[in-house]
């Protein structure tokens, strides 16, 4: 069986962006996190595309998607989802979104309602993760709030500097034990190909934002997956399946722990929540 190919959208605004999909049948769209490439969803492409239409998207600047010198927030980068989808005739679509691809799709849902979808996954995403100081522990905890103003403020200027690429550490942190060092240098690879000083924008965007009265408004069906990774506590993932009404929650650990990347550690057990839910969801 061949591989995925390569597809592009030329959005509004001249950048072109770059796509990979396999298969043929329902429309599934796997959105990546801060940082990462739709390569990410490798396992994802191979085996969900035996039945339905797998899509999986680089957003601007990353993997293989042209890297303009603006746009790297959550709503350009939804509005760069809609074009895609438009452009390539998606509708029905299962929206899969991991860590920052969750809060992409919680921004398309403000923007554009549930147009063209079917259902949604958010993947190990907080709704909230610059703690408000005033917020008891409990409170944080719901929210996913994990860093305070001056931690962010120290992230964003260790990103614009430089130094070591502190990207590097996060996906030490994140990942599980379990993860070879070869594995880890090719993450550390996929994530390096976008712009530090763009990763920088971004995520000063996805941190700043509160999803969680919108997240009470969803009314799709919807998956919540928690990998127990140290940076998104579980009582967040709980929090947003509690929130939407009808929702489902799954726990996919990684290879000997908690995980912030249960689809690419543990891409089985992953992949099979996934099919349950839309089996049952149609």
């Amino acid at each position: 069986m061949s591989g995925p190919l390569s597809g592009w959208t030329i959005t509004g605004d001249g950048v072109q962006v770059h796509h990979l999909e396999a298969g043929s049948g329902p429309a599934v769209v796997l959105l990546p996190g801060w940082s990462l490439t739709a390569q990410t969803f490798s396992a994802q492409l191979a085996e969900l595309s035996l039945s339905r239409r797998v899509v999986a998207v680089d957003h601007r600047g990353h993997g293989r998607s042209s890297t303009p010198p603006a746009g790297y927030h959550l709503h350009r980068l939804a509005a760069d989802l809609a074009e895609v989808l438009s452009a390539h005739n998606l509708d029905d679509v299962r929206l899969v979104g991991h860590s920052m691809g969750a809060a992409v799709i919680w921004s398309y849902l403000e923007l554009f309602g549930t147009h063209r979808l079917r259902s949604a996954v958010f993947v190990d995403q907080m709704p909230c993760a610059l703690r408000n100081p005033a917020w008891s522990d409990a409170q944080a905890a719901e929210a996913g709030a994990t860093m305070d103003a001056a931690e962010l403020f120290a992230f964003t200027d260790l990103l614009r500097g430089e130094g070591p690429d502190p990207r590097s550490g996060f996906l030490a942190e994140t990942t599980s034990p379990g993860v070879s060092a070869q594995r880890l240098a090719w993450l550390s690879g996929q994530v390096a190909m976008l712009d530090r000083r763009y990763a920088a924008d971004l995520i000063f965007d996805v941190a700043t934002h509160d999803w969680r009265a919108l997240i009470a408004r969803i009314a799709l069906p919807t998956l919540v997956v928690a990998g127990d990774s140290v940076n998104v506590p579980i009582a967040s993932q709980q929090w947003i399946g509690d929130r939407i009404a009808g929702a489902r929650f799954a726990r996919v650990g990684g290879l000997g722990g908690g995980t912030h990347f249960p689809h690419w550690e543990n891409p089985a057990a992953f992949n099979a929540a996934l099919t349950a839910f839309w089996d049952s969801a149609g």
